[in-house]
């Protein structure tokens, strides 16, 4: 990951008064729903009321609101926002602002600079997600699902970022972790993002690479090691790491590095999860991903030649600069590899024989599961349990978050609850479909698989429910 000089687009005229009035409603409509009591949805004449008060369709059918349940009782959490059809992504996946943000990241994936203008593979994604949020929890068994709080930055090219689809839909998703509070409860300026941005932080200073393996590692992490117990000046930890790579061969945890183990225990709460920014970003984007490592490793021998020249040109004059040398170089993809691979070769006190180097794929444990199915589809789907079908355990109706959807959104009903889908439990449960004429069967993959448009109009005509077993729950 290397830092993108941002640069605003200027809106067209249309699109400046459409993102205007959307931000405006989204806001608004929000707001509305500040006092609304728990345990109840927006009825189709709620939702036909703010239609008449002239607010634009489009958000008022995709306006969410429910109840989720909690695990501690009388705790359970009103959540608002909107849903993936709630925002106008002729605006931000425009063409004009797409190329725009190739162009500032060089056509290259902004967070795993994969080059991808070529095969006009990019698509524009959002740092903040939009959508959904997904929290995991701190057992480490389940991720929550809930509305995104950043709704309104849908349209904020600060947000906006081009990218890879591996890294920003099968990796990303709708995680986005902080230190500390998230909004509402602060304002975004005050939240600590555990994402590096390539926007406003300097990449380098929490992610590099090992030239060896070709895998990301964090610096942040490593060079805090090294000042603290080697009482080196920050000036002089990345010298000292190109100096000598094997250091970084112990990443990515360093249990392996002499006195690391207990330098790490030592610190503090706050300390290490300040420290926790490149590593979070590593797994989190799934930034050493096989796939992507193999790709590494085959720049690297690119690099290899630019080095010999170099050396060539360093021996025959005794003025060359590695810093000019490498800012020359008309590299696209994994610039920020080339920066350690280069230096770290031009650092090294051995002569070494470059075409001699052994590059190996090690196995990476760390590795994060794949989202198994699309951001617009997880956000979209809940279980809703009315306050009678409370222990029911045989089945759980499935909604679709929509004003069109025929339980949640048509028909009137009882108190009720939601809860998020575990993904990575429920994926293979049976789904049922009851129809006019008949009860038929189907799966979530076979429902992702289908248009958005296509699963809405299924769960507008038809009453879904997931097989259990499922546990009981608790009344409100």
């Amino acid at each position: 990951m290397i830092k993108i000089n941002f640069s605003p687009l200027t809106w067209l005229p249309d699109e400046k008064v459409k993102v205007t009035a959307a931000n405006r409603q989204m806001r608004e409509l929000v707001a509305r729903l500040a006092d609304a009591p728990k345990y109840h949805t927006l009825t189709a004449q709620d939702r036909q009321q703010l239609i008449d008060e002239g607010y634009a369709a489009d958000l008022v059918d995709n306006l969410v609101f429910i109840t989720l349940r909690t695990d501690e009782p009388g705790k359970d959490v009103v959540t608002s926002g909107f849903n993936y059809a709630a925002f106008d992504t002729s605006l931000f996946s425009s063409v004009h602002l797409r190329t725009h943000l190739a162009q500032l990241s060089r056509g290259c994936c902004a967070y795993c600079e994969s080059y991808l203008s070529a095969t006009d593979a990019g698509k524009v994604g959002h740092f903040r997600p939009v959508e959904l949020l997904e929290t995991d929890q701190a057992t480490g068994q389940s991720t929550v699902t809930t509305c995104s709080p950043y709704y309104s930055q849908a349209y904020e090219q600060r947000n906006l970022l081009f990218v890879c689809e591996a890294c920003h839909e099968q990796h990303k998703g709708g995680r986005f972790p902080l230190a500390g509070q998230r909004q509402p409860g602060i304002s975004i300026e005050q939240e600590q993002p555990l994402l590096v941005n390539p926007y406003e932080d300097d990449p380098r200073l929490y992610i590099r690479f090992d030239p060896v393996s070709g895998r990301a590692y964090p610096f942040d992490l490593l060079s805090a090691f090294l000042m603290e117990t080697r009482l080196q000046q920050s000036d002089d930890v990345a010298k000292e790491i190109w100096s000598h790579p094997g250091i970084v061969r112990h990443a990515p945890d360093f249990t392996q590095l002499p006195e690391f183990t207990s330098w790490y225990h030592s610190l503090d709460k706050d300390r290490v999860k300040q420290l926790s920014k490149g590593q979070v970003s590593i797994q989190l984007l799934g930034l050493n991903r096989p796939e992507l490592v193999i790709a590494r490793l085959s720049a690297l021998s690119q690099f290899h030649l630019a080095f010999k020249h170099f050396r060539h040109c360093e021996r025959s004059d005794e003025k060359s600069d590695i810093n000019a040398f490498i800012n020359s170089l008309p590299i696209l993809q994994f610039r920020s590899l080339s920066i350690d691979a280069l230096q770290t070769w031009h650092n090294q006190s051995d002569e070494q024989d470059l075409n001699d180097a052994e590059y190996s794929l090690p196995v990476d444990s760390s590795m994060p599961e794949r989202n198994v199915f699309p951001a617009w589809f997880r956000a979209s789907l809940r279980y809703c349990i009315e306050e009678s079908q409370l222990m029911e355990t045989r089945k759980r109706n499935l909604v679709f978050l929509s004003a069109k959807d025929k339980l949640y959104g048509q028909k009137p009903k009882e108190k009720c609850v939601f809860l998020p889908l575990n993904w990575q439990r429920d994926k293979h449960k049976l789904i049922k479909v009851r129809s006019e004429r008949n009860i038929w069967e189907t799966s979530f993959t076979e429902l992702a698989s289908s248009r958005p448009l296509e699963l809405l109009n299924l769960f507008t005509q038809n009453d879904i429910w997931v097989e259990g077993p499922f546990d009981a729950l608790h009344s409100a």
